[in-house]
Formats: structure tokens, sequence, C-alpha cells
């Protein structure tokens, strides 16, 4: 709700009561209508007061909220005419004429009791609750920077953005299964690592290739000795 749009409708609904009580109540070509045409006539007029008057009183309990008993006591009081008026046009009758008299009767008063939900607007709309201002004032403001802070572009260039915008989005979800990817390989050589870590050569094989060695060292060790007796021998 913004105070612009509750001075409008009050705007609206004085000169709505006004245009009613002039051409409608004031007069009594309408009480000659039989009641199907004056509600043909004065529906459309009955049904915007009436919306009116429930928005007017919509704003008026949210910018005065301590009014509230005094406001809801207005309200009843202008709408509850209005649905007299409605019914007692489909009342069945001997004199529907009269029916017709009689429910603008209610429509009348529907219209005394809206002059004063008018003035009750109007009296609030000078004199809101403080607080309640302060917070609206508040919420203005943000609308009004988050407004700012939005940067119109060209056509063209709005759709190239949101192209590319678009791509980007594929981009971070292809990039994100090609993580996930690369994640789940890195586990796996992890596991082979680790597999791998397992294995260490068998006791047979070693001490077989230890037992192989000995006799090739012994049979090493046995031809020094007869090079040695060689070399002690006189020369000739």
């Amino acid at each position: 709700m913004s105070l612009e749009d509750y001075s409008r409708h009050i705007n609206e609904f004085e000169g709505l009561l006004q245009k009613i009580a002039t051409d409608i109540t004031s007069g009594v070509i309408f009480e000659r209508l039989p009641p199907t045409e004056l509600w043909s006539k004065v529906e459309p007029l009955v049904t915007s007061f009436r919306s009116l008057a429930e928005r007017i009183t919509e704003s008026m309990l949210i910018l005065k909220p301590e009014k509230a008993v005094t406001i809801e006591r207005s309200f009843k009081a202008t709408v509850a005419p209005l649905e007299s008026f409605k019914n007692v046009l489909f009342q069945k009758s001997g004199d529907p004429l009269d029916n017709s008299r009689i429910a603008l009767e209610h429509l009348r008063k529907a219209m005394v009791k809206g002059s004063d939900l008018l003035q009750l607007a109007k009296s609030i709309k000078a004199s809101p609750s403080e607080m309640i201002m302060k917070i609206i004032k508040f919420k203005e403001i943000y609308k009004t920077k988050d407004y700012i802070s939005s940067i119109p572009v060209p056509e063209a260039t709005y759709i190239r953005f949101v192209s590319l915008k678009k791509q980007i989005e594929n981009l971070r979800f292809y990039m994100s299964g090609l993580e996930r990817a690369l994640e789940d390989l890195r586990v796996r050589l992890d596991a082979v690592q680790k597999e791998i870590a397992r294995f260490r050569p068998s006791v047979t094989e070693a001490t077989s290739e230890g037992e192989s060695k000995k006799p090739r060292e012994e049979s090493s060790k046995g031809t020094f000795p007869s090079i040695a007796k060689q070399s002690s021998l006189p020369e000739f």
C-alpha cells in the first residue's frame, strides 16, 4: 500500500458518492423504475462504491490501527444499507414500485454513512500513525534503492546478456559434472595405489634366491688360493 494509492481511492470514492447521491437518490425518476431495471442501472455504481469502501477501510486499518474499532464500525454502517438495497429490490411483492422506493431509501442511507466513512478516511490521511508512516517510508526507500540499482539497457543487449547468462549456467553444470568425474577417478587411483602397496616378495622365492648365490660365492673363493700358490713358485 502507498499513500498515493490511498489518496487516489479517497478521491474516487468521493466522486462516486457524489454521483450516486446526485443522479440516483436525489430525484424521483428512479423510484418509478421496476426493481430489475433499477438494479441494472445502479449495479455497476453500487459495486464500485462498495469495492472502494473496502479498499479505503483496509488502508485506514494499516495507517491508524489504534482506531480499528471506529473504522470497522463506520465501514459496516456503510455496507449494511447497500445489502438491504439489493435484498429489497429482489423481494417478491405485490407492488414492485414500492420495492424500488424502499430500496432507494436504503441507498440514501448508505450514501450518508459513506460520507461519514469519507470524512474518517480524510482525517486519517491527515494524521496517520507516526510509527506506521516510518515503516512505509522505509519500505518506499528500499523500493527506490532497488529500482536505482537496476541498469536499463537496450532490448537487443538485454537478450544477449540473457543468452550469455544461460551459457554460463550450462558451463557451470558441465564443470560440475567434470569435477565429479575427476573426483571419482582420484578415488579409483588411490584405491589402486593401496592395492599395489599390499604386494611383497614371497618367502620361498627369497630363500631360493639366497641359496643360488651361495655356490657361486664358494666357487669364487676356491680359485683364489691356487692363484696365490702359483705366485709363490720360484722363477726360472
